[in-house]
């Protein structure tokens, strides 16, 4: 098992590549699920449990973008260094418009911590409170340090092509 979080988008019935993050689900991808969120079938796993969470992709992404520039305006991360990966996301993110929801598939995440439904569950509920976790995330931020920060947002990698592909 590769340890990944998947991120992909959905446009009609087919799924496009978004972005793929090792050993964790960054926050970037909580929020880009966040809105309208429900959990789902995966569309790379053959589990028969819904493992996957589903989210609205236009209103993900403005949430997203107003993260960053909440984060941006917080000062937290080294500003030239944030408005390049911005502008990269912008860029990346306006050619995927047209999709109607992001797809999370988290399971080789969850499976660290025992079943992949049980960790979907409770991302599910964490992601409800997505302020909370962006609290938790400005939390962590103050223990490490400033230019170690930007790999924790999850927004470095954008990619048309993931270790998976799907249904």
């Amino acid at each position: 098992m590769a340890n990944r979080a998947y991120l992909y988008a959905k446009k009609d019935r087919a799924f496009v590549a978004i972005s793929e993050y090792n050993y964790d689900i960054p926050i970037a991808y909580k929020i880009l699920v966040s809105c309208k969120t429900k959990r789902v079938r995966s569309s790379i796993f053959g589990s028969p449990f819904k493992i996957a969470l589903r989210g609205n992709f236009e209103e993900g992404v403005e949430r997203l973008y107003a993260f960053l520039e909440e984060l941006k305006q917080k000062g937290l991360i080294p500003e030239a260094e944030l408005d390049e990966k911005i502008e990269e996301t912008k860029t990346f993110l306006e050619k995927q418009r047209g999709c109607r929801f992001f797809w999370l598939e988290g399971a080789e995440i969850y499976e660290y911590n025992g079943p992949a439904l049980f960790g979907n569950l409770k991302m599910h509920r964490r992601i409800s409170r997505i302020g909370t976790e962006i609290a938790n995330f400005y939390r962590e931020l103050d223990g490490v340090k400033p230019d170690e920060r930007m790999d924790m947002i999850g927004i470095q990698e954008w990619a048309d092509c993931l270790y998976y592909e799907t249904d």
